[in-house]
C-alpha cells in the first residue's frame, strides 16, 4: 500500500512538472533567417503592413545554415512600412499616406535594446521576449504602400552589398 502511495505521489508530481513546463514556450530561435523575419514580425504587429528585413551585425551576428545554403542572423536591420499615420496634430486629418521606419532587431538581449514582448498579463509572467529593439527611426513620410519598396530599396542595397562582404566563418 505505502508503495502504491509512493507511485501516486510522483507520478503527480511528475504531471505537475510536465504541465508547468509546458506552459512556458520556447523563446524564439536564437537565429533567424531574413524570410524567418519578414513572415513573423506582420505577425506580431498588424500595423506593419510591408517589410523588409537585412542580415546585419558583422560576422558576430552571422551564421550559414546546414550545408551553407543560406545565413542566418542573430542582428537584423528592418524597414516597415505602416499605413496609418497619425499627423492629426498637423492638421492633416484627411491624409493616410504611411510612414516608413527603420530599426535594429536583435534576437537576444544586447545592451541598449528593448525587450519586446507581446503577450501581456499574469498567465505570460516569465515567457521569453519574443525580440528585443534599437535605433528606432523615422525614414520616410507620405510613402503609399506601392512606393515602399522602391523607397528602400537603395538602403537595401547598400546594407546587402554590405553585408555580402561579412565573413560567416562560424
Amino acid at each position: 500500500m505505502a508503495l502504491l502511495a509512493t507511485v501516486a505521489v510522483s507520478c503527480l508530481a511528475g504531471f505537475t512538472v510536465v504541465g508547468s513546463a509546458a506552459a512556458v514556450p520556447k523563446p524564439s530561435p536564437r537565429f533567424w533567417s531574413v524570410a524567418y523575419c519578414q513572415r513573423e514580425l506582420p505577425k506580431e504587429h498588424p500595423a506593419i503592413r510591408q517589410i523588409v528585413c537585412v542580415g546585419s551585425g558583422g560576422p558576430a551576428s552571422c551564421r550559414w545554415t546546414t550545408g551553407r545554403r543560406g545565413r542566418i542572423y542573430s542582428q537584423l536591420t528592418v524597414f516597415a512600412w505602416y499605413r496609418h499615420a497619425n499627423f492629426s496634430t498637423l492638421g492633416m486629418t484627411a491624409v493616410e499616406p504611411g510612414v516608413v521606419r527603420s530599426f535594429t532587431l536583435a534576437t537576444r538581449a544586447q545592451p541598449g535594446f528593448a525587450r519586446i514582448v507581446h503577450r501581456f498579463g499574469d498567465a505570460y509572467e516569465g515567457w521569453p521576449a519574443d525580440f528585443w529593439m534599437a535605433h528606432v527611426r523615422l525614414v520616410g513620410t507620405h510613402v503609399n504602400k506601392h512606393a515602399f519598396g522602391a523607397f528602400v530599396a537603395a538602403r537595401v542595397a547598400k546594407l546587402t552589398d554590405h553585408e555580402q562582404t561579412v565573413n560567416c566563418s562560424a
